[in-house]
């Protein structure tokens, strides 16, 4: 990343409003904030984890993007309670979040056609129907998350249809 100076500036600003946070957060003993800002430095370093780690080349733009989604999720959406002011972030996340799965998907599908150690080659329309199911599956995926937080721990994540409403008798 530090390739691309852009793309390298954005990743410490990201950082350094993280930082920011965290020390806000501890200056006003909001622990859990604290702790939302840890999370977010650490989900930060997953896309060097895995290219460290598993040797796969992840594209700068797509590692740009990721972490946006995560400031926007954790940051914006967690600790600035833009969830809660806005009442379209929640929906504006998971359309995001899909093409960002579909991107994951087809970047995941492009390294594989890559590959020397993997002997095959996709269509581009296979590469494609590959993403969205891959996009699909990490969207479902996410919902039996929340419901489970909702169900079991009794927290309250975001629902994107507030609107709704339940018929009464």
């Amino acid at each position: 990343m530090r390739k691309n100076k852009g793309s390298f500036a954005v990743y410490v600003v990201l950082r350094l409003i993280v930082l920011a946070c965290a020390v806000g957060s501890l200056a006003f003993d909001n622990y859990e904030a604290f702790f939302l800002c840890l999370l977010t430095l650490v989900l930060f370093l997953v896309p060097t984890f895995i290219e460290v780690n598993f040797s796969i080349s992840i594209p700068e733009t797509l590692e740009v993007v990721i972490a946006l989604f995560i400031f926007a999720a954790e940051i914006l959406g967690e600790l600035l309670h833009f969830y809660t002011i806005f009442p379209f972030w929640d929906a504006l996340l998971h359309t995001f979040n899909g093409f960002l799965a579909a991107a994951i998907g087809l970047a995941l599908v492009s390294i594989l056609n890559r590959s020397d150690r993997i002997a095959f080659s996709l269509s581009p329309f296979f590469c494609v129907v590959v993403a969205f199911c891959f996009s699909m599956a990490i969207g479902v995926l996410w919902e039996f998350f929340e419901f489970s937080m909702d169900f079991f721990l009794g927290t309250d994540m975001p629902v994107s249809y507030t609107h709704l409403t339940l018929p009464t008798n």
